[in-house]
């Protein structure tokens, strides 16, 4: 059996890095996600998606970084909408709208980057989702882009809507309004503009930064494009909605 590092033991046992002598430090991105990668080697199933952090100047802010990284979803951390997940361990405690994509089309690297119609012709299906983030470092907001994309770009819970959606692309995602409910009560909104500028942009920038490094986007796979609004504080007990309108909602309880 394979060895797991620092960075996978921590993800498991969902624990804070105590300090950094038994962590292997990448110099740069493609290191980062060298190390990232082990993540899906320890799980049962195959890769199910990835998740874009730092989409919005708000998740910029929330850990401390200046532009988008990305994360692989492990499908043990997948939850279905309406179910209750335990915030035990979790250090950030927060939640964030997001626009989910299915791929039906590989994603291989090619000389001339991907535009945003050539990703729009490979969308399967749009679903709500919500992420509930988390790092195993306690300073995440100060420790740089290299060891959070190491530390599976802040990537925890997520829940998907019960019901994807294949007729969507009449839709303005840019100027598309999410309603954010906590226990019954509106706490705020998000625009697909929070998202890149628009969620397709953001999953068009997610496959030509994975190709730059030679990793592949596959059919089948799930993306979570980021936060389209400023995460947002929860405790045990609390109940979410994140209402997508004509999109479908999604929802979420906490133990």
């Amino acid at each position: 059996m394979l060895k797991k590092n620092a960075y996978i033991n921590a993800w498991d046992k969902k624990q804070i890095h105590k300090n950094l002598e038994n962590i292997i430090i990448p110099k740069n991105k493609e290191e980062a996600y060298n190390l990232q990668s082990d993540y899906q080697k320890y799980s049962k199933h195959n890769l199910f998606g990835w998740k874009i952090a730092a989409t919005s100047i708000e998740g910029q802010k929330h850990i401390g970084v200046s532009g988008p990284i990305a994360g692989r979803l492990i499908k043990e951390r997948l939850h279905k909408s309406a179910e209750k997940l335990s915030l035990l361990n979790n250090q950030m405690k927060v939640v964030e709208a997001e626009f989910s994509f299915q791929l039906n089309n590989d994603m291989p690297k090619k000389n001339i980057p991907y535009n945003s119609q050539d990703v729009l012709n490979n969308i399967e299906h749009i679903c709500p989702a919500i992420e509930i983030p988390d790092s195993r470092f306690l300073n995440f907001h100060k420790i740089g882009e290299n060891l959070l994309i190491a530390d599976n770009a802040c990537a925890g819970e997520y829940v998907l809507g019960k019901n994807p959606i294949k007729s969507w692309k009449h839709i303005d995602l840019k100027s598309f309004k999410v309603d954010c409910y906590k226990n019954n009560q509106l706490v705020g909104y998000g625009l697909g503009s929070n998202v890149l500028g628009d969620p397709v942009k953001a999953l068009t920038w997610l496959i030509n930064e994975l190709n730059l490094y030679n990793i592949t986007l596959y059919a089948g796979q799930t993306i979570l494009t980021g936060t389209c609004i400023k995460p947002f504080e929860v405790k045990e007990g609390d109940q979410v909605v994140m209402d997508f309108y004509e999109l479908g909602k999604v929802n979420c309880r906490f133990s």
